[in-house]
């Protein structure tokens, strides 16, 4: 009995040796290395174990996927990643590191290089790695910062027809306003390259400037001086009060309910108040006594006896003066 329990225990023991030498047990296996695919066929038990049984080295700083002493599987694939030098020009010098990462980011997430999530990269952190690579930092600072600054007053111009043309007279100074505001600057390198303004509490409120700017003068037409309180550049058209220039519908009258004759112009009201008393070279002393539907902002119309003087007039850039403002 004892001598065949001894041939069992033998039998066993030679059994698993050759389980265990891998002479029974077979796996296949894909090798990238190198830049090259290699397909085995190995009695290895790990990663590792597979590596150096297919005549693979691995440097210290070497990396392997899966990790060697993952347990190998059929048709597993196992990549093998040299370790290469990176070089990081941080804070003004270079930092050389060796690393078996496969990208800029995984180089600096396996370091103990002072590199902050905000910092940038050029390359980025993307950029897969390669041997000789250099990597400039370039440091990303946000600072919130308080700053107190003015508010500049506004010079508000008002026409003064007291006053002679060209002079000009301040009846209220101007004071600059006053401004706290939040501000996120950034700086890239140690240089802002941009602020956001985050809030903003008026401290002071400016006072504007209030400058009177005289528009009066005198004109010599004729012989005559004549005194005007404001000189204007219009365009000006010319008319007649019959239907030839007014439709079916000429009364021969104004809107003012005038004569329609020579001496009377055409305005838009916003521009020349009605009943004002206006000088226009080449044609003379005139009252705005109508109005006109194509009569809008800078424009006239002077009212003539006849279709053939309306004609000869034509259009015509002019200076109209106003002498004289209603109620004044």
């Amino acid at each position: 009995m004892r001598r065949l329990l001894l041939a069992v225990a033998l039998s066993l023991a030679i059994v698993s040796a050759w389980f265990g030498s891998g002479i029974w047990l077979r796996t296949d296996l894909t090798i990238a290395v190198d830049g090259r695919m290699v397909e085995v066929r190995t009695g290895a038990a790990t990663v590792g174990e597979a590596l150096a049984a297919a005549g693979v080295d691995l440097g210290p700083r070497d990396a392997t996927s899966p990790a060697s002493g993952t347990r190998v599987s059929d048709d597993m694939l196992i990549e093998v990643r040299r370790a290469v030098s990176v070089a990081f020009h941080v804070d003004g010098r270079w930092v050389r590191l060796i690393s078996a990462a496969a990208t800029v980011g995984e180089v600096l997430a396996s370091s103990r290089l002072p590199v902050l999530p905000d910092d940038q990269l050029e390359p980025s952190r993307e950029q897969p790695v390669v041997d000789g690579l250099k990597v400039v930092v370039i440091r990303v600072v946000r600072s919130y910062q308080h700053w107190d600054d003015p508010i500049p007053f506004k010079t508000l111009r008002r026409e003064d027809v007291t006053l002679d043309l060209g002079q000009t007279r301040t009846i209220q100074e101007g004071q600059s306003g006053r401004v706290a505001r939040l501000l996120l600057v950034t700086y890239e390198a140690g240089r802002e390259v941009s602020h956001q303004e985050l809030s903003r509490t008026v401290l002071k409120e400016p006072v504007d400037s209030i400058l009177r700017v005289g528009t009066a003068g005198d004109i010599v037409r004729g012989g005559q001086t004549i005194h005007f309180l404001k000189a204007m550049t219009m365009t000006a058209t010319a008319y007649e009060p019959g239907p030839i220039s007014c439709g079916a519908s000429a009364t021969g009258y104004t809107y003012l309910g005038l004569k329609a004759t020579r001496g009377i112009i055409a305005v838009d009201p916003r521009v020349i108040p009605l009943w004002t008393k206006v000088y226009v070279d080449g044609y003379g002393f005139a009252v705005a006594g109508d109005t006109g539907s194509a009569i809008k902002g800078n424009r006239i119309d002077v009212c003539y006896d006849t279709v053939e003087e309306a004609l000869r007039w034509g259009v015509k850039r002019v200076k109209i003066y106003i002498l004289e403002l209603p109620n004044s």
